[in-house]
């Protein structure tokens, strides 16, 4: 599984985003910080801001900022929101229409069970996996914006691996 160009610049967009902490960023100054391209930021912040992970501002001082911590962001939502539903294979539930077959050999495939639970082990890991775990990495803390502006080390970040 490869991530699309498009929920890979979401992730960095989002990581920059965190590391301004309660700061606004425009789409112009976010794009040139991180070597983004311009237009394509647009339409994902568009989109994160409508799947509400983040907040528009309008105006000379206004841009976007992350409307929930890096915390509370996990990699199924950025998937879901950029991508939709996270699907593995054809045979993996998705949505209302799951009793529905949607690939041919699903009455007679040998390892559908397998690619189902397999499925539900990916998504279980991208729901514990947070915007903080990639914004910092291996570093113990999560910056925080205190009451002026600052940004400090105060949540304690536990990295989940496999």
């Amino acid at each position: 599984m490869l991530l699309t160009r498009k929920t890979d610049y979401a992730l960095v967009a989002l990581a920059g985003l965190a590391q301004q902490g309660t700061r606004s960023c425009s789409a112009r100054d976010l794009a040139e910080q991180l070597h983004l391209p311009l237009p394509v930021l647009r339409n994902i912040l568009k989109l994160l801001t409508a799947g509400g992970m983040l907040i528009s501002t309008r105006g000379p001082s206004g841009g976007y900022r992350l409307a929930k911590t890096p915390s509370q962001i996990t990699l199924a939502q950025v998937f879901e929101v950029i991508e939709g539903p996270v699907q593995l294979a054809l045979c993996c539930p998705v949505g209302a229409d799951e009793d529905e077959p949607k690939c041919h050999l699903e009455p007679s495939c040998q390892i559908k069970g397998s690619i189902r639970r397999v499925h539900e082990s990916l998504l279980r890991f991208l729901d514990q996996v947070t915007l903080a775990q990639i914004a910092w990495g291996d570093r113990p803390s999560e910056p925080t914006a205190t009451a002026t502006g600052r940004v400090s080390h105060l949540e304690q970040v536990e990295v989940v691996t496999p």
